[in-house]
């Protein structure tokens, strides 16, 4: 899982740093301050005690004023199955201390169909997210048999927990913005002409504009407003 990581974040535009206890990830531009300290372990119960080993690791390699404010921990940690282990999950990741802490959890069968997709397609696994995370039929998969199926489940969860992955939602798959659909039933419903009138009247206006309005003016706009929808 390591090295999928590794090639994901190599694709995702960040340079890495071996470390004895993992690999630092980050920007190489001046203006993006994002550090990902990626460690594998088997032992998810030593991590909180071990941090500050790793944090002073990965600090001393990087060398950054932004560093300490700006890390975050990637643990990968494989599984049998996934029962009896959320507690500590949630006691990791909420612990404040040093780094930001992500945890992703994996099956070897789901890291295994994983490896034998990316090969049948030849793709990288940035693309393949990019690509797969949308399908109907994976989603599909993820929601019928969450976390029991090849390796759907597993593309959403590095989905969650990476936030540089982009997902052209827009037009993918004929769906639309939530922003657009739910404008498009404004204008079609009876609050068409409210909407025009809360745009005119109040979004149009700058916030000195609005304070400068004398508070009868003011009051009857709102009423006007509110007068305008015929319900």
């Amino acid at each position: 899982m390591k090295t999928i990581i590794n090639n994901l974040f190599s694709q995702l535009g960040l340079i890495n740093k071996e470390l004895n206890c993992g690999v630092i990830h980050f920007f190489e531009g001046e203006n993006k301050h994002s550090y990902w300290l990626v460690i594998e372990t088997d032992n998810l119960k030593e991590v909180l005690q071990k941090q500050s080993e790793y944090f002073n690791s990965a600090k001393e390699i990087v060398n950054d004023e932004w560093f300490d404010k700006n890390v975050s921990m990637l643990i990968l940690h494989k599984v049998e199955n996934f029962d009896n282990i959320q507690n500590l999950v949630l006691e990791i990741e909420e612990n404040p201390y040093l780094f930001k802490k992500e945890i992703i959890l994996y099956k070897e069968i789901e890291l295994e169909k994983l490896y034998q997709a990316l090969e049948e397609q030849e793709i990288t696994i940035k693309n393949f997210i990019e690509n797969k995370i949308l399908d109907e039929a994976v989603f599909k998969a993820h929601k019928d048999n969450i976390n029991n199926n090849n390796f759907e489940s597993l593309l959403y969860r590095l989905a969650h927990k990476i936030p540089f992955i982009k997902l052209d939602i827009l037009q993918e798959n004929g769906l639309v913005t939530l922003t657009d659909n739910n404008r498009q039933k404004i204008e079609a419903g009876s609050f068409g002409e409210l909407n025009r009138h809360i745009d005119q009247n109040f979004f149009n206006r700058s916030l000195e504009n609005i304070n400068e309005i004398e508070s009868d003016t003011l009051y009857n706009i709102l009423l006007s407003t509110l007068n305008s929808d015929e319900n």
